[in-house]
């Protein structure tokens, strides 16, 4: 990844951190997470952002005028850049899209949990 400091392909991921998401701007104060890359496998990781959308979903599915989730946010402050950069990541929001879970995995856990919980899904990502 690229350090928005120096432009370099320095930038990688804490090996555990906390992961914040929001669904249209909008989110919970339990839509966050915490991850251990050093002790949580692939599926566990899968299994806590599932546990994260499906809470998010039951609580959204209830209103009454729901617009389309047309954007998706996860992301992490929890980066290093490798040539030391100093970074502001109060207003940096890194994704974790394409960094803990792959973009096809993302998308088909919200399409799947939308679908359950009546709620259309129009996320793209770049």
């Amino acid at each position: 990844m690229y350090c928005p400091v120096c432009f370099q392909n320095a930038m990688k991921i804490k090996s555990n951190g906390v992961v914040k998401l929001a669904f249209n701007g909008k989110s919970k104060n339990s839509s966050l997470y915490t991850y251990n890359l050093q002790k949580e496998t692939q599926e566990q990781l899968l299994a806590k952002l599932r546990e994260k959308v499906v809470d998010f979903f039951s609580f959204y599915s209830e209103f009454n005028n729901k617009s389309p989730i047309k954007n998706f946010e996860a992301y992490s402050a929890d980066f290093i850049c490798t040539n030391s950069c100093k970074m502001d990541m109060i207003n940096n929001k890194i994704s974790i899209v394409g960094v803990l879970y792959t973009v096809s995995e993302v998308k088909s856990l919200l399409q799947e949990e939308g679908k359950k919980f009546g709620i259309e899904i129009e996320v793209t990502f770049k």
